[in-house]
């Protein structure tokens, strides 16, 4: 599904080979290089922000995959304003990581995003306190995703959309397919209100007016305007998908979902109570969200909390499709378990990466625990036992400065 705005793209496009000439140009129509795969249902390894210095010895260990982030903020400091040096550079950087025969999977970086795209009109969420947050909206906010586009044009002309074998997708703000947190909702603005600046693609505010919290509105109600609030991310989701098509990407995307969220039991008893602050602010009821992009086969249900330490790391088992996704069981369940559960309900494949260096005291002694209980093994076990077709080390930088030893990444991943 392509935006309003995406009718932009394809002359952005045009004229963004001009601006970037010596910087590297799209390449000519023909087939795509091949998108990480899983040769005898294992999974291709591989690390985050991988660093091309590094590529050759760690191809020859067998981490077959590489992953490249782009910066907005970088990439565009002003409007309509691109750094070409910058763009070269990322553009190098992905010629040497697939010189060493890796797949690169790209990041597209909009939730770097560049202050002035921030200060647009509509250009942050509002909750309903009215507070203001500081990531950008592009879940109501049409004015936003088309400079986004203009951006990912600059992008396709220099990179090449047929040199990526994979896209990381976000809700563009976040790095995940997420609302801020901090236990509000955050459909507050004037566009997710109704304003004329909402995207012709999202349906319109079934309560509008209404705040979370507030007597009135029946159950039904009160589900529908949930219903939208989750499915708002869908529609960021698919609008990503249609710009990068639009541009010649012809590989799968990476849908970034982390942790267990709201299970099925806990959206119902929401509901009921109104929608009270909590979790669901953030939108990560993962069942609504991937029943929502059901049957799109280039999509991967991608879990960026892999050995998160829920549900005791455990990983997938034999039998796990048969069990309803309403099954109260699925509430010892780790984070891995459960999105794979609805990949799999839902028809996508699955794909994840660790959490990285630095999020938690806890998550980080597992992370350089080296034994079979550190979050390493356990990472891998899951990779494996639930038929991931990638998994990424996060981060690169980590094998190398002594936190994580990059022979202990390639004894696991060669066992």
């Amino acid at each position: 599904m392509v935006s309003r705005g995406a009718g932009l793209v394809a002359a952005v496009l045009v004229a963004a080979v001009v601006v970037v000439a010596g910087c590297g140009t799209a390449a000519a129509p023909g087939p795509g290089p091949s998108a990480p795969s899983a040769p005898g249902g294992r999974p291709v390894f591989g690390t985050l922000v991988s660093e091309p210095d590094r590529s050759a010895e760690e191809a020859r260990a067998g981490v077959g995959a590489a992953m490249v982030e782009l910066s907005w903020a970088e990439a565009e400091p002003a409007d309509d304003r691109f750094d070409a040096a910058y763009l070269r550079r990322i553009r190098a950087d992905l010629d040497a990581l697939r010189a060493t025969g890796r797949s690169v999977t790209l990041g597209l970086g909009l939730h770097d995003t560049p202050r002035w795209v921030l200060d647009l009109p509509g250009g942050r969420y509002v909750a309903e306190d009215g507070a203001v947050s500081t990531q950008a909206d592009l879940v109501f906010n049409q004015r936003s995703r088309d400079k986004a586009e203009e951006y990912l044009a600059q992008v396709a002309a220099v990179l090449g959309p047929r040199n990526v074998d994979a896209v990381r997708l976000t809700a563009g703000g976040s790095a995940e397919v997420l609302y801020p947190g901090g236990g509000r909702y955050w459909a507050f603005g004037p566009n997710a209100q109704g304003g004329p600046g909402r995207p012709a693609s999202l349906p319109p505010n079934p309560l509008p007016g209404w705040r979370p919290g507030d007597p009135g509105p029946g159950p039904d109600a009160v589900r529908s305007w949930a219903d939208w609030y989750v499915g708002a991310l869908v529609d960021v989701v698919e609008w990503q998908t249609g710009v990068m098509r639009s541009l010649g990407f012809a590989g799968p995307f990476e849908v970034l979902t982390p942790g267990v969220g709201v299970l099925p039991a806990d959206y119902d008893a929401a509901v009921a109570a109104g929608l009270p602050p909590g979790l669901l602010g953030t939108g990560a009821a993962w069942e609504r969200f991937y029943a929502g992009l059901a049957g799109d086969d280039d999509l991967v249900a991608y879990v960026s909390s892999v050995a998160d330490g829920s549900g005791g790391d455990g990983g997938c088992a034999p039998g796990d499709d048969r069990v309803p996704v309403d099954d109260p069981s699925v509430a010892t369940w780790s984070s891995t378990r459960w999105i794979t559960r609805l990949a799999v309900e839902n028809g996508l494949p699955v794909a994840g990466e660790n959490p990285g260096w630095g999020q938690s005291e806890a998550l980080d002694r597992a992370y350089v625990e080296q034994s079979d209980t550190g979050m390493l093994a356990r990472a891998v076990e899951q990779a494996r036992s639930c038929g991931f077709t990638a998994f990424y080390w996060a981060h690169d930088a980590q094998l190398w400065d002594g936190t994580m030893p990059f022979a202990e990444y390639a004894a696991r991943i060669a066992a």
